[in-house]
């Protein structure tokens, strides 16, 4: 976790946060901002992707000090905003909770494909051993942020407003802080939090009294004032936007030091058997079986959100869509830009073949 993101939650030439470890449901009010929330060597030991960072950090320490002192968002299709965009993408991508998401999807994919062939073959020693073997990516971090380089683009059409918290409840943040939801596709049973999906919603705590919110303005309005900002007066709001950060975290929560541990505790309470569940799916169906020959289909995503995110200040104004089917997808907000990206990735992939021979 970047230390300038973190200083947002910190008092003013102060270096502490609060800091809330979810396992132990332990409440560090006063922690260092250095060490939190970090691992060694967590994107490689040559230190070229943590300088690279460090680039893309300080453009964005630099916005969001002007974001918090200004309450102003750089304007739309300004280098500044490709900047956030691109951050926001990146930020994503670059968690420990994004990480697990992308080796569990892998693990199961690899299990399925590995135990339906053993199943055909009659070796029961393999499927009995699969249940016991973990299979893990090696470079999972960098291979999202590859994606990301390229991806984080879908994001640039996104209406992108700040919340302003008036409520009593401070707003708090994760190890794994910009948050994707889907109001207009809530309680489908696949993943509908694609960069490009329809009703696509973003959010990014600022510390405890400002959020950046990002939605499908085709899909949504959402009540701001002249200055495109959200006034959230009503606790209620900032508990449905906490509890996004909640159901993401990783390991711990990340809030001002002022934070009341009664409300950390009574949401750990809350949350225990919930995040409890894995955190993605697995879809798998035959496609093609003959006596020695069978084609499967396999695909995994995240779990759909267990929050219901009725938000006061957000109305959808796209009808309610029709269950998606086993193999749907939400539609995507610009075919057109989804298109190119897939071009793009598809070149990433001829110069990685390229570099591997």
């Amino acid at each position: 976790m970047p230390q300038m993101y973190m200083r947002l939650f910190a008092r003013e030439g102060d270096n502490r946060i609060g800091v809330f470890v979810i396992d132990r449901r332990k409440f560090i009010p006063g922690a260092p901002i250095k060490g939190q929330a970090c691992r060694d060597y967590f994107y490689g030991k040559d230190g070229r992707t943590e300088r690279a960072l460090g680039d893309i950090e300080g453009h964005a320490a630099r916005i969001f000090g002007v974001v918090v002192r200004d309450r102003r968002l750089p304007a739309a299709c300004s280098q500044d905003h490709e900047w956030l965009i691109f951050y926001l993408g990146m930020q994503h991508a670059r968690t420990v909770g994004a990480a697990e998401q992308h080796n569990e999807g892998s693990e199961k994919v690899a299990k399925s494909i590995l135990r339906t062939k053993a199943e055909l073959e009659g070796n029961s020693a393999i499927v009995e051993a699969l249940d016991r073997v973990r299979i893990r990516r090696t470079n999972a971090v960098s291979e999202l942020m590859g994606y990301t380089t390229i991806g984080a683009s879908l994001l640039a059409d996104l209406k992108l407003v700040l919340v302003e918290n008036c409520s009593v409840v401070p707003l708090i943040a994760s190890d794994t802080p910009v948050v994707f939801h889907n109001r207009l596709y809530e309680g489908q049973h696949i993943s509908v939090t694609g960069y490009a999906n329809v009703g696509l919603q973003l959010f990014l705590p600022l510390g405890p009294r400002l959020a950046l919110f990002g939605f499908d303005a085709a899909a949504y309005e959402v009540a701001t004032d002249a200055r495109e900002i959200v006034q959230l007066d009503d606790p209620s709001d900032v508990e449905l936007i906490n509890d996004l950060q909640w159901e993401a975290a990783h390991a711990v929560l990340l809030t001002g030091p002022d934070m009341p541990e009664s409300l950390l505790q009574a949401s750990a309470a809350a949350w225990a058997a919930l995040r409890q569940r894995e955190r993605t799916i697995f879809r798998e169906a035959v496609v093609e079986q003959s006596d020695d020959e069978m084609r499967t289909r396999h695909g995994s995503g995240a779990a759909p959100s267990a929050v219901t995110l009725d938000l006061s200040f957000v109305r959808c104004i796209l009808p309610q869509p029709e269950p998606l089917g086993a193999w749907d997808i939400p539609p995507f907000r610009d075919a057109d830009r989804v298109a190119r990206v897939d071009r793009m990735f598809e070149q990433m992939d001829m110069l990685d073949e390229l570099r591997r021979r």
